[in-house]
């Protein structure tokens, strides 16, 4: 070791020493310093969609692919540029420049309205169940991008691009950890669309009778007016057809009972409405990839170890 690079250890070992001097005791020999309280997204993808398209695909937005999308990783989406609709679930949302919409795995969300120019940003990413509870009230809830969100995002970008390693990854994660905490705290925004007369009533009638007869006859007979135009005027105010929608109603309660509750799978094909268990069985199998009952036990987990790619069902 030349005297040079002696001298540097030395000097090393002195600081290390000085701080060492300055520890005191612990308070508490078996809790030390902690960062299990930090959201940490593992997986995390970015992307920008700029487009429209007639058909299905990845590279593309289609406002006309008449389904639900429906992934089981967290989506981010921040509107950059050009305004739009989002359907979640039941709820339409306007989506404006500057404004973020969070949506949680499995849950059912199409296009339904894009202006001609727009650029919009897409985060996607998985999160371990401990920490949904400190984001979920971004559930159905748009949020605007204050303009220090603006620059954390711009950092966050950055940091994300040039990671080449779990280091870059992990700083990447620490920061989106940070902008969906503090999105979490903001102001929800009153972005709800307007829905039409019509769609209301047929939408508050699914959810609220999901085991009766749905379909669009029982449903035209309900609010006195044909079959071919209740049809044509849910599609059109709805963005998907109404077979569809009470399709995806009906799973989206069966996920929530498979998860919440002590139902049997049977009974849980029962309370949403499906006439057989293997009807059920088959349009679970459609959109999670997998059956009710490996599901139930995957959300009793993590949900990164839910099997089955991202999927939807045609209408």
């Amino acid at each position: 070791m030349t005297v040079e690079a002696l001298d540097t250890h030395t000097s090393s070992l002195e600081s290390i020493g000085e701080l060492a001097q300055s520890l005191g005791e612990p308070e508490n020999y078996f809790a030390g310093k902690d960062w299990s309280e930090l959201i940490l997204p593992n997986e995390v993808l970015c992307f920008l969609r700029s487009k429209q398209t007639e058909e299905d695909g990845w590279g593309a937005i289609s406002t006309n692919s008449k389904r639900y999308d429906q992934h089981r990783r967290f989506v981010l989406l921040i509107a950059l540029e050009g305004a739009g609709q989002v359907g979640v679930e039941t709820s339409l949302w306007n989506l404006a420049p500057s404004e973020a919409l969070v949506m949680f795995p499995h849950q059912a969300h199409y296009y339904a309205e894009l202006a001609d120019r727009f650029s919009w940003l897409f985060v996607t990413f998985d999160l371990p169940l401990a920490f949904w509870p400190e984001i979920q009230e971004l559930r159905d809830s748009p949020r605007h991008l204050s303009e220090e969100l603006l620059a954390k995002l711009d950092r966050f970008l950055k940091v994300w691009k040039e990671a080449n390693g779990p280091q870059g990854a992990l700083e990447s994660s620490r920061i989106l950890g940070e902008i969906l905490l503090e999105l979490a705290s903001g102001e929800r925004l009153q972005s709800l669309g307007q829905e039409s007369d019509l769609v209301r009533k047929i939408r508050e009638r699914v959810e609220a009778n999901l085991k009766e007869d749905l379909s669009v006859k029982a449903l035209a007979d309900y609010l006195g007016v044909s079959g071919s135009y209740l049809r044509e005027q849910f599609r059109e105010g709805a963005g998907v057809s109404l077979g569809h929608f009470v399709r995806s109603v009906r799973l989206m309660q069966a996920t929530r009972l498979l998860r919440d509750s002590s139902l049997s799978v049977r009974e849980v094909a029962e309370q949403s409405g499906f006439g057989s268990f293997t009807a059920f069985s088959r349009a679970f199998g459609q959109v999670y990839g997998t059956s009710p009952s490996v599901y139930r036990k995957s959300v009793a987990g993590s949900p990164e170890t839910v099997p089955g790619a991202p999927s939807s069902i045609e209408s």
